[in-house]
């Protein structure tokens, strides 16, 4: 059986994985995002699975890592994967250029650094 700490590693790099892809599908800028519902669905299905990747770090490792709002991170997914009708490209667009990279700063930073 795999530890906590070994799943947790393996789902923050499948994270960090989906946050350098969604970087380089916002370097278009916000204008052509917004014109361009493709890139709309990718960066979604992004957010759905960076919200399925914080869903597979075991419990008691995200509880010691309070440093991002978690539960909020797995209801962006939620909201992305069921409301999908309702997403505002603005909203959007400022979750995946201002949050983003902040939760991938943090998981490279400071939650693979204190699992290594």
């Amino acid at each position: 059986m795999r530890s906590d700490a070994a799943l947790a590693r393996d789902a923050i790099e499948g994270v960090l994985a989906v946050c350098d892809t969604l970087a380089e599908l916002t370097e278009i800028g916000y204008e052509e995002f917004a014109a361009d519902v493709r890139s709309q669905w990718a960066v979604e299905m992004g957010l759905i699975r960076i919200g399925e990747g914080v869903n597979r770090v075991p419990r008691a490792v995200l509880e010691t890592f309070d440093g991002q709002p978690w539960r909020l991170i797995v209801a962006m997914r939620n909201f992305a994967a069921h409301q999908y009708d309702d997403l505002d490209p603005l909203r959007v667009w400022r979750t995946v250029t201002s949050d983003v990279p902040v939760l991938r700063t943090y998981l490279a930073d400071v939650v693979l650094v204190a699992l290594a």
